[in-house]
């Protein structure tokens, strides 16, 4: 019988105290947000901690995502309603809890809860009003199915107060998700729909674009 050479195991070499301690204060920079008490790492977390990208190169949003955030705050700005309404952007993050929050592309709330409040530097602990959010900026890598992180993130979101989440997809097949309660959400193929925010207050996403290109 001849023996079988057992194939070399290539070893890491293990991190130095400081370079752990660098590794853990990079590591909570990418943190986009948490979801029962465990992190979610910004997408392309790990092309950073192996050094192939730079933090921002991930952490920002991409020209079309900036463009559709401007163009429906610009709506919302410009909506008679406004002057009731708290239009908040910017990657809002949301204290649902103790350990568990998310980040909003856009979140409004009606001036009257906010009466009192005091802004921090803290996350929001009350829920929007309304969310609408652009994509995904989180890694989803540790989901079966990537369609489960945008319901779960959708029905925490109602359960913590929120009236409507309207979803904005750009990527393959332009889609919008719309719902008004934790378990019904509505999909439609294209952005050419009229999507309602609140009575009174629609917004159609494939004319607010052609509008603005136009001019």
């Amino acid at each position: 019988m001849i023996p079988v050479a057992e194939k070399s195991r290539r070893t890491k070499t293990p991190l130095t105290p400081e370079q752990r301690k660098q590794r853990q204060f990079l590591l909570n920079q990418l943190v986009y947000e948490m979801e029962d008490e465990k992190p979610v790492y910004y997408a392309g977390y790990k092309d950073v901690l192996n050094g192939s990208k730079e933090p921002e190169e991930i952490i920002g949003s991409s020209g079309l995502q900036s463009y559709l955030v401007e163009i429906v705050q610009r709506f919302l700005l410009s909506h008679p309603f406004n002057t009731h309404l708290r239009i908040m952007s910017s990657e809002v993050g949301v204290q649902i809890r103790k350990k568990k929050w998310r980040s909003c592309d856009i979140a409004i709330y009606e001036k009257e809860r906010l009466k009192g409040f005091v802004f921090t530097n803290k996350y929001m602990s009350i829920a929007p009003n309304y969310v609408i959010e652009i994509d995904t900026k989180a890694d989803l890598t540790n989901y079966q199915y990537q369609h489960d992180y945008f319901i779960k993130k959708t029905r925490e979101l109602h359960e913590f107060g929120v009236k409507k989440v309207i979803w904005i997809f750009t990527e393959n097949i332009p889609v919008i998700w719309e719902s008004e309660s934790a378990g019904t959400i509505i999909i439609r193929d294209g952005w050419d729909h009229d999507v309602t925010l609140t009575k009174g207050m629609t917004f159609n996403l494939a004319t607010l674009v052609a509008n603005d290109q136009a001019r």
